[in-house]
């Protein structure tokens, strides 16, 4: 059986393999020659070097292009010379990953292979995507993850042919990129000087220092590596909610309530920005810079879980209510998203905001991250936006994985349980659509929110398996889940042999 994770849409499985020694000639157009070198250089072993090159005489691998399939798709063929046919560069790399399934399980992420040669089995598959946005989600800001981290997990959503990763830079307990406009988000923001031990219902503090911030150069070196992988970055600054690590920078941007340091708990802070002048032009100011630093991607500008006490209390805000007619001070929460949205639009930006923008009556324009349920999806579609669907029963893999106690810490709070089988069963358009409402349905995303993840081994073990099962639900080729447990064992195989720390399967039952 071939354990191809997602499964493609047609496969023929032809008796034998392909053996690949030596130097081994690919030959690709030269408008893909970055994203498939890099793949090349990847995918050599010791005795196997993969060569992107004109002099090779009769290369083992062609990759043309063929604009009459659908964007992402491929056809492949492996034989004694091998064949891709992709409509677009992503279609190549879509290729090329099912080609490294395809091989030794030591070489899907290029594992130790020994004896210097692949075995590929023999095939021809045709496949694409049904949707355009497969995302995974990363909070960088609870926990800070280096960029080396970052890299590793680019190259494993990457490898279940996911195109996206959202980082989330910012939150109450931490501020994730240097801007030197703004010197002081990174000089106190970025560091906490504590986190919560166990969880936070617990009331201990670990008396643990913690932080860290990318640099204009970390970012460029972590798109670049996306880009090559087709995979892009979405950053997202969160706004006006979620921002006591900005108050502790500039405490003079919010509603007086004096100083505070940069949040040691989890949870929502009822810290907020105040709807001053200063504080708006402050959000439109770091969300347009860190937008600069990730060219042409769409920018998420928050906009969730924003506490409206301070404002309730607040002259300034009382003012600010009056001025436009307001009568509920959560109004005031659609100041921001206008001059965000606004500001972004400008610079030719998709924006991307969670679904309680969507009580500020926003534009059209703006894509809805759907999270609290699939009936804000649905809602969001109705109004005529373009939705993401993330809802936390399928995809928050902060939740655990199973009520066995020996699981590790995670959220916690009532049904908080997420398994790979639930996940799988996982449907991205919801039902009562009409054909042109489902239309905007771009695709779904899985969330990796970080406040019980603090090491690269337990974000390993909360995305796997649970990621290889949403990686097919968006592809579009989900089936029977009995079908699909038997490519799961064997894909965990694949990840185990290249050093993955996933969550072992349960038995069947239990």
């Amino acid at each position: 059986m071939l354990a191809l994770i997602p499964q493609p849409r047609e496969c023929d499985v032809r008796p034998g393999v392909v053996v690949w020694t030596g130097s081994v000639g690919v030959a690709a157009p030269d408008e893909w020659r970055d994203a498939i070198e890099t793949w090349c250089v990847e995918s050599s072993i010791e005795g196997c070097a993969l060569v992107i090159t004109s002099t090779v005489a009769a290369p083992r691998l062609t990759i043309r292009r063929d604009s009459s399939l659908p964007s992402g798709g491929y056809r492949l063929v492996t034989d004694d010379v091998s064949e891709i046919v992709a409509s677009d560069a992503s279609g190549a790399l879509h290729a090329l990953a099912t080609l490294r399934q395809l091989g030794p399980h030591e070489w899907w992420r290029g594992g130790d292979v020994k004896g210097g040669r692949i075995e590929i089995s023999k095939v021809q598959i045709t496949d694409w995507p049904e949707f355009g946005w497969r995302g995974a989600h990363l909070d960088v800001a609870r926990h800070f993850f280096p960029v080396d981290v970052v890299e590793n997990f680019i190259d494993l959503i990457a490898a279940h042919k996911l195109n996206s990763l959202h980082l989330h830079l910012n939150d109450d307990q931490g501020w994730r990129v240097e801007l030197p406009q703004w010197p002081r988000l990174t000089e106190v923001g970025a560091w906490r000087r504590a986190s919560p031990r166990g969880l936070e219902r617990d009331g201990v503090d670990d008396g643990t220092p913690h932080g860290g911030f990318y640099r204009a150069d970390d970012i460029a070196r972590l798109v670049d590596h996306a880009t090559r992988r087709g995979v892009r970055l979405i950053p997202e600054i969160d706004l006006p909610g979620h921002a006591q690590a900005v108050l502790a920078s500039y405490p003079e941007l919010g509603n007086g309530g004096g100083p505070v340091e940069v949040w040691t708990h989890w949870g929502i802070s009822r810290e907020v920005l105040a709807p001053s002048t200063e504080a708006l032009a402050f959000a439109a100011s770091v969300v347009r810079a860190v937008a600069d630093m990730f060219p042409g991607s769409p920018v998420h500008i928050g906009g969730d879980e924003c506490p409206t006490d301070q404002w309730e209390s607040s002259d300034v805000a009382r003012a600010v209510m009056i001025e436009y007619g307001f009568t509920a001070a959560r109004e005031l929460q659609g100041l921001f998203t206008r001059r965000l949205t606004e500001e972004l639009t400008a610079a030719g930006r998709d924006v991307v905001a969670w679904d309680e923008v969507l009580d500020a009556d926003p534009p059209t324009s703006v894509i809805v991250a759907a999270w609290r349920s699939v009936d804000k999806g649905r809602d969001a579609a109705t109004r005529g936006h373009r939705v993401v669907m993330a809802p936390m029963p399928f995809t928050y893999f902060d939740w655990r994985q199973s009520d066995d106690p020996s699981e590790p810490l995670a959220m916690a709070f009532p049904l908080a349980m997420s398994t790979w089988e639930k996940v799988y069963g996982f449907t991205v358009v919801p039902d009562g659509l009409d054909v042109e409402a489902a239309s905007r349905i771009l695709g779904a995303q899985a969330q990796h929110w970080t406040e019980y993840i603090a090491t690269p081994e337990h974000l390993e073990y909360m995305a796997f398996p649970r990621l290889a099962a949403f990686a097919e639900v968006v592809w579009g080729t989900a089936g029977p889940v009995e079908e699909f447990r038997p490519r799961l064992e064997t894909h965990l195989a694949r990840l185990r042999a290249n050093g993955v720390n996933f969550r072992p399967l349960d038995r069947p039952g239990s």
